[in-house]
């Protein structure tokens, strides 16, 4: 999925934090689908809530390795699992 894909998806979702997991809910309406939740650990958190259309995977490898001091391929390999893993969040709208 695309990073611009997922900002318009992230509108038709609700998130709470539960600890360092962010839970979302899709909307149906204007009411929470309880049957389809799913939770982000801190990577899939920091990356939701720094959706921009305009940005790129390489501003977000950017930010996990600035916010986890952590190497080039391990980011890469955190960003692209999350939008293998969130590639499937319009399926449950």
């Amino acid at each position: 999925m695309k990073i611009d894909e997922l900002y318009k998806l992230k509108s038709l979702f609700v998130t709470r934090e539960v600890g360092d997991e962010l839970i979302i809910v899709p909307l149906s309406g204007n009411v929470s689908n309880m049957n389809h939740l799913f939770t982000m650990n801190e990577t899939g958190k920091l990356i939701w809530e720094n959706l921009r259309p305009e940005e790129n995977i390489e501003y977000y490898v950017k930010l996990i390795m600035d916010e986890y001091e952590v190497d080039k391929d391990l980011a890469y390999n955190d960003v692209n699992m999350f939008l293998a893993r969130i590639s499937h969040l319009d399926d449950n709208l």
